[in-house]
């Protein structure tokens, strides 16, 4: 890949797509220095992001899923497409979908902001440090049952996907690890009325047990640094990064080979997502299929669509398409890869692009480039500089009759904008 190709890359695959006239601005800088900026804002002058929900307050004594679903979506779409900071909004999205809880469960809109402003802010830092404030984050909390989880009356709903889901993998742990961990992570609960954690001693099992092989554990504590320390938890991180970004296909021995560094480092999630993203950029990538929420705000990114359109966009085609943010479908969370190649996904999509083509503005480089027929034009400011390939080329030929608006439609629901 040259500079250009590699920049358009990172963003595509870390940072929700570029806008107008954004990757000039970069390539003049070098690749290098594109890297740089995305992964280290501070050290380049970048002004922190805005909290996407700042003024927003909701009623919860009137619970509205639809008001409610609409009241921490559009701030956070908002977010997506215009953050100064992409990568930090992009592992935002990352981790709402690997430690995932969902509004239909928790109910409260504002504990699931709390958490999504959790993995804004500690989503690039110490990976321990984020998952003991995950374990007692209020919304998980009430997702997993652990505010049920007391002496005497044990739930092992999150002492299970802990180790299953969130930290090791499934093979790594016996179900006596999982008995023995909800019950020294039991008397958690939450206080109603402030929406905050606490911890209530007469409902905790301070029992000390053998977990993951380290003895004398009893507490939050001493689990998660059982979890910290075993063999798998370095790798499984490292790989559930590596095959968001490289992509499924992603070589076991290059995840080997930065689980090792991010052990370490002692799990420092910054400098294991800037490794994982040279090892792209020197061509360790393959093809990745954007699910639906990336792919919609790349594409208002590249347009610099007006909002509106781009929430009527997100209205008539994530729930179509299957993604909607705070209703994955189960606490694995999403399905991946040709689960987002499906008819109706396809459909959706395409209208979708249909809706935001329509609005595109008309001095935008991308409806200009698809007016004078310029393909090689209309694909680098989509952000895909190496062009599309003949099945689309020819697409576009054929509905050039039929105006620009259609051309753009096809480009950006096309194959090229789709596999990132």
């Amino acid at each position: 890949m040259n500079d250009r190709s590699k920049i358009a890359w990172l963003y595509r695959r870390a940072g929700f797509g570029l806008g107008p006239g954004q990757l000039d601005q970069l390539e003049a800088k070098g690749a290098e220095a594109a890297l740089d900026e995305l992964v280290d804002p501070d050290a380049h002058g970048i002004p922190p992001a805005k909290d996407p929900w700042e003024g927003v307050t909701f009623d919860e004594s009137r619970p509205d899923q639809r008001r409610d679903v609409t009241a921490v979506l559009v701030p956070w779409f908002s977010a997506m497409v215009s953050t100064p900071r992409p990568l930090q909004e992009w592992m935002r999205w990352f981790w709402h979908g690997h430690f995932v809880s969902t509004l239909s469960v928790v109910k409260r809109p504002s504990l699931l902001v709390d958490q999504l402003r959790l993995f804004g802010q500690k989503g690039l830092g110490d990976f321990g440090t984020l998952l003991r404030e995950v374990s007692i984050d209020p919304a998980m909390l009430v997702y997993l049952d652990g505010i049920h989880n007391k002496l005497g009356a044990v739930n092992e709903n999150y002492g299970r996907e802990l180790l299953e889901l969130f930290a090791l993998g499934i093979g790594n742990y016996s179900e006596a690890d999982v008995r023995a961990g909800a019950e020294s992570l039991s008397g958690w609960t939450l206080d109603r009325a402030s929406g905050k954690a606490r911890f209530n001693p007469r409902q905790h099992d301070d029992t000390r047990h053998l977990y993951l092989g380290h003895e004398g554990v009893h507490d939050l504590d001493t689990v998660l640094e059982a979890v910290l320390a075993h063999q798998a938890c370095a790798s499984f991180i490292t790989r559930k990064l590596a095959k968001a970004i490289l992509g499924p296909g992603v070589d076991g021995g290059l995840v080997d080979r930065l689980a090792g560094d991010f052990r370490s480092n002692g799990m420092q999630l910054k400098g294991l997502v800037r490794s994982i993203l040279e090892a792209g950029m020197s061509g360790a990538t393959g093809p990745l299929v954007l699910s639906p929420v990336p792919w919609l705000a790349g594409a208002v990114r590249a347009l610099d669509a007006p909002r509106e359109s781009a929430l009527v966009a997100a209205r008539i085609g994530l729930a179509p398409a299957g993604q909607v943010p705070l209703a994955a479908p189960n606490v694995a969370g999403w399905p991946g890869g040709k689960y987002w190649l499906t008819s109706s996904a396809t459909v959706a999509r395409f209208n979708m692009a249909s809706t935001l083509a329509s609005a595109a503005p008309a001095d935008g480089p991308a409806l200009a480039a698809a007016t004078r027929g310029d393909a090689a034009g209309l694909a680098d400011a989509l952000g895909h500089p190496e062009g599309f390939g003949p099945p689309t080329s020819g697409a576009l030929d054929q509905v050039r009759s039929a105006g620009a608006k259609s051309v753009l439609t096809i480009a950006l629901s096309s194959p090229e904008a789709v596999l990132a």
